[in-house]
């Protein structure tokens, strides 16, 4: 009937504007924001409440700077996208949406479902890595690394190649989770997506796969993974962490071996060209530099990085003191300072 079809149609719109506000909200750092002068300078903090540690202010940068004042209207921002949420959940209740159906999606939920869902079909213990800015929050969360807002609402995984596991259809998986399959025909890849949560990527490395392993791969799993280079330096350093609300372990490269691979990536890596990459190029080496921050205070983190180095090509060597050296051209507070370009170069020249 007429009448069904707008009431479906009402719904949808008010879905989709429920999911992007979700996707927003998550993005949104969680905290007030304080004020102080020093020496008659004011400057922004943000600061949050940590269970059982009490109250930490996080440096955003100078009163009137211009990164400084984007990141605090972002948080700023919450309250209304909050209002907004609310008035959308309303209007889901009068078209009869339940409870379960727009139920949050959001980091805890979304993304104990895919570490869980992953574990199920055991790809935690045959070569699955979590990778990327939210295996940074990972450092965050459990590892003891200083907060750092998170930039981007993607899940990007490593695979061990080659890939020796049982077969599981992921791609279902993945749909069942609500993802839907995106083709990149260019990089030969398929990404999933799912509106106001975000991007699953699976990346396997370029150097390690041949054509008939990759084949392998896309026949067991059911997956069509993105070739990059230099991923190994992450693949051969596993660790595995329990992180909470998520019934199985997940395995994450070891803090040295993220250190390493962000500096080579942020300059010889893929998608990170300096005209148009600046600012993921700024992440990496913000990140980078908060994890050499906590490698440094810790003898054992730091024996492994030395290990971790020894371990390089000459090659790759050269690349992670050159990615070193490029990041001071990246300096702009509060993502990236003065002092974290030192904490990086420290450790990247300290078998020197």
């Amino acid at each position: 009937m007429v009448i069904e079809e707008i009431l479906a149609e009402s719904r949808d719109l008010y879905q989709g504007q429920y999911d992007e506000l979700i996707g927003r909200l998550i993005q949104i750092p969680r905290g007030s924001l304080r004020s102080r002068q020093v020496g008659g300078t004011s400057y922004w903090y943000l600061r949050r409440h940590l269970r059982s540690k009490g109250y930490e202010d996080v440096y955003i940068g100078p009163v009137g700077d211009r990164s400084a004042e984007a990141l605090v209207q972002f948080v700023r921002e919450r309250k209304k996208r909050i209002d907004e949420r609310n008035t959308v959940k309303q209007a889901l209740k009068a078209l009869g949406v339940t409870r379960v159906e727009f139920q949050e999606k959001g980091y805890h939920r979304m993304f104990a479902a895919l570490a869980d869902a992953f574990g199920r079909v055991g790809l935690w213990d045959e070569g699955l890595m979590l990778i990327g800015s939210w295996c940074f929050n990972v450092y965050v969360q459990v590892l003891g690394v200083a907060f750092f807002p998170l930039r981007t609402m993607d899940f990007d995984f490593g695979l061990r190649i080659p890939f020796t596991g049982d077969k599981t259809n992921v791609d279902q998986l993945l749909r069942e989770l609500g993802f839907s399959a995106k083709i990149d025909p260019g990089h030969d890849k398929i990404d999933y997506v799912l509106p106001g949560v975000g991007v699953v990527e699976v990346f396997i490395d370029r150097g390690k796969a041949t054509p008939a392993q990759v084949d392998t791969l896309k026949r067991d799993l059911s997956i069509r993974p993105a070739a990059v280079s230099f991923l190994q330096i992450l693949i051969d350093h596993p660790v595995t962490v329990p992180v909470r609300g998520i019934h199985k372990a997940i395995t994450v490269p070891s803090m040295p071996a993220f250190f390493v691979h962000r500096l080579v990536t942020a300059k010889f890596g893929e998608y990170r060209d300096t005209a148009f990459h600046a600012a993921k190029i700024r992440k990496d080496y913000k990140q980078a530099a908060l994890v050499a921050k906590r490698i440094a205070s810790d003898e054992a983190l730091q024996v492994e990085l030395a290990g971790i180095i020894s371990e390089l090509s000459e090659d790759l060597r050269q690349k992670m003191r050159a990615g070193a050296t490029a990041a001071e051209a990246y300096i702009k507070a509060p993502d990236l300072t003065e002092e974290d370009i030192l904490h990086i170069q420290r450790l990247a020249t300290a078998d020197k």
